[in-house]
């Protein structure tokens, strides 16, 4: 009988030493201690993780010859995105948020039924645009009086900021990013929208949107490795009274945008069943 018992503890020692061996073989180097970002090619996120500060205190802010704020590298050469402090985990309190009473049940019904349009490739406006957990370039072409800013994830597009001091036209045509015009305050990038369509959600957790929505965008360049984002919400039609929110972008230097499969390839809406067991999809999904 004890010798049963010694071979059996052999046995199980044994397995215990190879699956050990097998894990650390399996595990991408620098993954320890962190998740594994699926899609992301390897190498990104350096030793501090995605959206992390690591490595030596950020510089001052960089300039152009003429001493203009960039949003970019200090040189072409320098390449890198914007990624979203945690992650893009922030979440607003809906305790500070003025719902108006329809606006709550559909935010609080979203809660269960997570169907959320950018994880269908659906383009995602103001503060969505900036908590993929994949990052967003800007591109700033005064020869044009434009700024672009491109996703990186999601439906891998990009937004038109049109600088050339033109006001918002008398009819607009709804769309996910709305109609954007933007001017310099000193060391900031301020953003008026107006036209935005009620097809996205304002963040991951489902805050709704009607077409009334005008948001005013300022992106703040801190340092080398910091933008403030502070948003002013004016919608009607869906809140009470208008309202702000803020978080940091941080610098991930040395990354460009890179291939995102979303529109060919998601199966997602396959698997997204909420809180219900199954979901009817003969007809058309209202997010």
């Amino acid at each position: 009988m004890r010798r049963r018992v010694l071979l059996s503890l052999a046995v199980t020692v044994a397995i215990a030493s190879v699956a050990a061996e097998w894990t650390s073989a399996q595990q991408p180097e620098g993954g320890r201690g962190g998740g594994v970002q699926v899609g992301v090619p390897q190498g990104r996120g350096g030793p501090g993780g995605r959206g992390r500060q690591a490595g030596p205190p950020p510089g001052p802010a960089p300039r152009s010859a003429d001493g203009k704020i960039l949003l970019g590298g200090a040189t072409p050469a320098q390449k890198g995105v914007w990624l979203p402090g945690g992650g893009g985990g922030q979440t607003i309190a809906p305790d500070a948020i003025p719902f108006q009473p329809w606006a709550k049940a559909l935010y609080a019904d979203r809660g269960i039924n997570q169907l959320e349009p950018h994880t269908r490739c659906k383009p995602s406006g103001f503060v969505r645009e900036f908590l993929t957990p994949y990052g967003v370039e800007f591109v700033d072409l005064p020869e044009i009086q434009r700024v672009y800013i491109f996703d990186i994830g999601g439906p891998h597009t990009y937004r038109t900021i049109y600088m050339d001091g033109r006001t918002h036209p008398t009819t607009l045509l709804p769309s996910y990013y709305g109609h954007s015009i933007g001017w310099w305050e000193g060391d900031t990038l301020v953003v008026d929208t107006a036209g935005y369509n009620e097809g996205f959600w304002i963040d991951r957790r489902g805050l709704p949107t009607t077409e009334k929505l005008h948001t005013l965008e300022r992106f703040t360049r801190l340092d080398s490795r910091n933008v403030k984002y502070e948003v002013t919400i004016d919608d009607p039609g869906a809140y009470t009274k208008t309202w702000k929110t803020d978080f940091t972008l941080r610098w991930e230097d040395d990354t460009e945008l890179f291939e995102y499969v979303c529109q060919q390839a998601n199966y997602a809406p396959e698997l997204m069943v909420g809180g219900g067991k199954s979901v009817d999809r003969t007809q058309a999904i209202v997010p």
